[in-house]
């Protein structure tokens, strides 16, 4: 056959080339785009193809690091101007860079705009986050976090469903960006975190939030109600500060710490992999993309009614083994063309994001309660980095089905299964207080109570209850002939760390 070919001047060679190099053969003839699914798209109206199509993983990298940025910058930014201007700077850029990327003419108008979007996206949100749990009681707490995540899958729904309705991309950013304004009304409905203003010495406005939760929560406060909690503050922000290497400063830090910036880079990897890689599964990619944040709520749901029966270590091993073992068969399936195995493609993916949404959820609930108070803020900071370093792999990976294209499933559903197993060394949190000091995490990994849970065990009931008439999301108020009064300076410190 091949002499033949050679035999009409038929350049065997020269095509066979081309055939393995089709990335570097340029469109000389030109392109157009198929308009059967969108109107205008970003890689249609800046031509990323061809010699530009780098710019598709190139930006979505971008976007990544730019949540990376913002991990660090909004986090510093909270911590120092308080919890509520910053989620609103958070807002504001989230609203302009939205515009401006709407009418961007080209990619370097836009990729600044992405990186700004990301970093803005995830400072108000962690901030949110934060705020969220700061201002309820200690045992709303869990309920609050995951509630949250509920709202995002939400969010993820109706993302669909307004790109089904509005094909052309610049007005479908429009319309997920000018919904920002309305947060504007934050400003006067939203209180500051009552414990950033006492460790500010901003005791005045701290006891005037409190006052007005007392009032709501039909709640008599004593008179040295604020003094305790102005000691404890003031004790607390006379300790040292602590760093990065702190959490490395021993065997059993080392190796919790590491393994838990592990879990958050795999899960970010693979949760944001997976939602990504919609416009490569068969079907409907508005359907896909739906399905998708649909099993993320179902997924926030299982875990508020089953983590705390089930325990947080083995719901996370379960989850991750699971889903890593469903995208593996995903993977393996990908390669046959027939209807059926589309479907069960899609079946199977869908397990794996349902089953990595849970144990995202898990494991960012878990690491609050692995990390010791005096190096929790730093702990769950480098976690939130290791996850938004995850991110940025993502669209490399995903280039990798230019190799093979069951391969990006493959490296999520293995580095899944690899991370889930290494969770079966971390310690059991659940109904267990919080590690205090780093001798508490030495203990809990040796199977050991707290050195502190006989003190606290009498404390329990009350502390609850006290915490809870200082929160504004609480609704259950304090019967009036409780036992309300403070035992010591030593138990408000302990119930403000916890």
């Amino acid at each position: 056959m091949t002499s033949y070919l050679e035999s009409i001047d038929y350049n065997v060679s020269a095509v066979s080339a081309a055939a393995n190099n089709v990335s570097q053969v340029e469109c000389q003839r030109g392109y157009d785009f198929s308009k059967d699914e969108y109107t205008s798209t970003i890689t249609s109206d800046f031509e990323l193809v061809c010699a530009n199509k780098y710019w598709r993983s190139t930006s979505r990298s971008v976007f990544f690091s730019g949540r990376l940025f913002g991990a660090i910058v909004f986090g510093q930014l909270s911590d120092r101007f308080g919890r509520r201007p910053t989620f609103l700077i958070g807002v504001l850029s989230l609203l302009i860079a939205g515009v401006i990327a709407s009418v961007a003419p080209n990619m370097f108008v836009f990729v600044p705009m992405y990186f700004l979007q990301g970093a803005a996206h995830t400072g108000a949100f962690l901030v949110a986050f934060t705020v969220s749990t700061e201002l309820v009681g200690p045992r709303y707490r869990v309920v609050s976090g995951f509630v949250i995540q509920i709202f995002y899958g939400l969010g993820y729904v109706g993302l669909a469903g307004l790109a089904y309705f509005i094909r052309e991309w610049r007005y479908l950013e429009l319309a997920i960006t000018l919904p920002a304004v309305l947060f504007g009304a934050y400003w006067w409905l939203l209180p500051e975190s009552i414990p950033w203003l006492l460790s500010r010495g901003r005791d005045a406005e701290a006891e005037v939030i409190i006052r007005q939760a007392a009032k709501h929560n039909k709640v008599t406060l004593e008179e040295e109600f604020m003094e305790k909690l102005k000691e404890g503050a003031q004790r607390k922000s006379g300790e040292r500060n602590y760093y990065f290497y702190d959490c490395l400063r021993t065997v059993h830090m080392a190796t919790m710490s590491l393994n838990v910036w592990f879990n958050w880079l795999v899960n970010s990897l693979v949760f944001y992999g997976i939602s990504i890689n919609t416009e490569n599964m068969a079907g409907d990619p508005y359907l896909n993309f739906g399905m998708i944040g649909g099993v993320g709520i179902l997924a926030y749901v299982l875990c508020l009614v089953v983590v705390n029966r089930t325990g947080r270590r083995l719901s996370l091993v379960v989850s991750m083994c699971v889903g890593g073992a469903a995208l593996i068969v995903a993977g393996l399936l990908f390669t046959n063309l027939d209807e059926t195995s589309k479907i069960c493609v899609q079946v199977f993916t869908m397990c794996g994001k349902f089953c990595i949404t849970a144990s995202y959820a898990i494991v960012y609930l878990m690491a609050a309660e692995l990390f010791p108070t005096v190096v929790r803020n730093v702990g769950m900071g480098v976690a939130s980095m290791s996850a938004r370093v995850g991110g940025i792999f993502v669209p490399y990976i995903l280039e990798l089905k230019d190799v093979w294209g069951s391969l990006p499933l493959l490296v999520f559903g293995i580095l899944a299964i690899v991370s889930g197993l290494l969770a079966l060394f971390l310690p059991e949190t659940t109904k267990r207080p919080l590690p205090q000091t780093f001798d508490d995490v030495k203990d809990r990994n040796h199977g050991l109570q707290c050195r502190w849970l006989r003190k606290s065990k009498t404390h329990d009931v009350t502390s609850d209850k006290e915490q809870e008439m200082t929160s504004p999301g609480s609704k259950g108020a304090a019967d009036h002939n409780a036992p309300q009064k403070v035992a010591s300076t030593e138990k408000w410190q302990l119930l403000r760390e916890s």
